[in-house]
């Protein structure tokens, strides 16, 4: 018997890059890394030999352009693919909102409160703004097309595509704010406020 499970997933794409400073970077971010999908936006050929067995040796999932055993996928399509999706879902959007325009207005106003501990191996996927007073353990991953705040200690991945984040002390945990890494070194506060600024990610202590 085939047994599946659907499951949202995300990319992480490498525009441009020297081999020594990839490998040194996704190094740094290996236990955030590991749970995506690498995409390199130019072919990994032979001066990308130690990247190539340092990729493999940590059994990381990643596709390259140009490859030819692998799907040759580039930032152009990719960006044509989302594009696509987006408006699909813009004429979906409009469709509900013409059938329930109240309802939806409703919906999107609403912020997901969780009152305990995000266990291991849990997914909380929202696209509203989401609060909860627990912790996020070790393999549990949290991601919100809103704003979020945790105010507890964080061990799990922690996605965010809004305008800020507040979180409590991040330990093992690895964080994504609008699509880029935040650098554990900043998220040193007991409670960390996450915004952007001119294109920069700021982290300040909550007062």
């Amino acid at each position: 018997m085939i047994k599946t499970r659907q499951k949202n997933f995300r990319a992480f794409i490498f525009v441009e890059g020297e081999e020594q400073e990839t490998i040194a970077y996704i190094d740094k971010n290996l236990g955030f890394l590991q749970s995506l999908l690498l995409i390199f936006a130019y072919p990994l050929n032979d001066n990308y030999a130690s990247l190539l067995e340092y990729l493999q040796s940590k059994q990381l999932n990643f596709v390259q352009s140009g490859s030819v055993e692998s799907l040759r996928l580039d930032t152009r399509q990719i960006q044509k693919e989302r594009e696509s999706e987006n408006i699909k879902e813009s004429k979906n959007e409009k469709t509900q909102n013409m059938e329930s325009k109240d309802t939806e207005s409703k919906q999107s106003a609403v912020t997901l409160v969780f009152h305990r501990t995000i266990r291991s191996g849990e997914e909380i996927i929202t696209k509203g703004d989401l609060t909860i007073f627990g912790r996020i353990n070790n393999g549990a991953h949290v991601q919100s097309s809103g704003n979020v705040q945790i105010f507890g200690t964080i061990s799990g991945n922690v996605f965010c595509d809004g305008d800020y984040m507040i979180l409590g002390e991040v330990s093992e945990g690895n964080v994504l704010f609008d699509g880029e890494i935040v650098d554990k070194e900043l998220l040193k506060y007991p409670r960390n406020k996450i915004y952007k600024k001119n294109d920069s990610i700021m982290v300040e202590e909550l007062q």
